[in-house]
Order: structure tokens, then sequence, then C-alpha cells
């Protein structure tokens, strides 16, 4: 009778802490929203919309004018798991004229409201030439850095480095580009300290009550 008590005590223990051990690994919904702001454009650019979901950074020069457009993002996803990267933001690009070149700087940050509220940002070196003769041509990078950052429980690792390749707009007529270009991240949320000491004390607890029961049954 005793060894089949230690049995399903033993049994109690090792469920219970699988139990807590899925509850602490469970799912988290993060949700955020991304806006972007635009400074130190040069050669007279200007920036619109800054700090919305819309901000737009016009440069103009060469018998032209170039935009370049920064949409943010509205997300609500769950991890773990998490399928591929999460978009952070999408860049397009217009272009009239003969084109112009530009460079400056783009704020990107994140508002998270799940699980906690807060907010960070990432900074973006952007430059950028598009002309067209002919043909559109030219090209454009924002790099990004840092290369993460922390929201309460939540990180946000940017893809490629940071880097973002700018598409050269379609036509010299003010078309932007599309689909354009995505700012993309994983997401990952760290286990509470709480969680893991307890997590930890309940191993140290089973493995007490294996030792007990190894010594009762010699």
């Amino acid at each position: 009778m005793g060894n089949l008590f230690k049995t399903s005590l033993m049994a109690a223990l090792v469920a219970g802490l699988m139990a807590f051990a899925a509850s602490a690994t469970r799912a988290d919904t993060v949700t955020f929203t991304t806006t972007g702001a635009f400074t130190g454009l040069s050669g007279g650019g200007v920036a619109t919309g800054n700090g919305t979901s819309v901000a737009t950074a016009t440069f103009t020069g060469m018998a032209g004018t170039i935009q370049i457009r920064f949409s943010g993002a509205n997300q609500s996803i769950a991890v773990p798991p998490q399928n591929g990267a999460v978009s952070l933001g999408i860049f397009t690009t217009a272009m009239t004229g003969n084109g112009a070149s530009g460079a400056g700087t783009l704020t990107l940050t994140i508002v998270q409201t799940s699980p906690s509220g807060g907010s960070n940002s990432f900074t973006g070196n952007l430059n950028a030439t598009f002309i067209f003769s002919g043909v559109p041509g030219g090209g454009g990078t924002v790099v990004f850095s840092p290369a993460s950052v922390t929201i309460g429980a939540v990180t946000y690792t940017l893809s490629n480095s940071g880097a973002v390749t700018l598409t050269i707009p379609p036509n010299n007529t003010g078309t932007f580009s599309t689909p354009g270009n995505s700012v993309e991240a994983t997401v990952a949320t760290i286990p509470e300290p709480t969680s893991m000491l307890l997590l930890g004390s309940g191993l140290i607890g089973l493995a007490g009550a294996a030792r007990r029961k190894f010594r009762g049954s010699k």
C-alpha cells in the first residue's frame, strides 16, 4: 500500500509540474502599432505625417521629386508559435520628373498594448537616389539599429540585420511602388522570472521526493 501511495504521489507531482510548465509557456498575444518620423532630411527635404501611421519624406532636385513613404503596422499576433517574420511597416517610393536624391533618418516607434504596455524605437539611416532617363533607375536603402529592442517581456529582432532595400518607383509620374518593402522582425516573449523560479522550485521538490522514495524502498 505504501509503494502504491508513493507511486501515486510521484505521478501527481509530475502531472502538476507538467501542467504548470505548459501554462508558463502558453502562447501570449502580442498587440502593437508602429509609427514613423523622418528627421535630418538633406537637400531641403520635407517631412509630413511624422509620428502618425503614415509618414512621408519628399526630396526635390535634378528637375524632379522623389517621395519615400513609411506606412506603419497594426498587429495582433500569438507567440509562440509564430510562422515567419512580422511586418513592422512598409516603405513605398514615387518619382516625378527626372528624379532626385535624399538622405535622413527615420525613427520607427513600436507602441505595445499587450501583454504589457510600453514603447521602444529603432533608428533607420535613409539614403536614396532615383532618376529617370527613359526608364526609372537608381536605388535606396534604410538601415536600422539597434538589432533588437525589448518592451516588457517581448523582444523584437529585425531581419536582415535591419537593412531594407527600397524598390525603384514604377514610373516618373508620381505612382507609388507596390507592394512595397516591409521592415521585418521576429517577435519572442521572455519567460517571467517568477514563473521560472516557481518551475525551478517545483523541479527541486520533485527531485527531493524521488530521492526520499528511493531511500525508503531500500
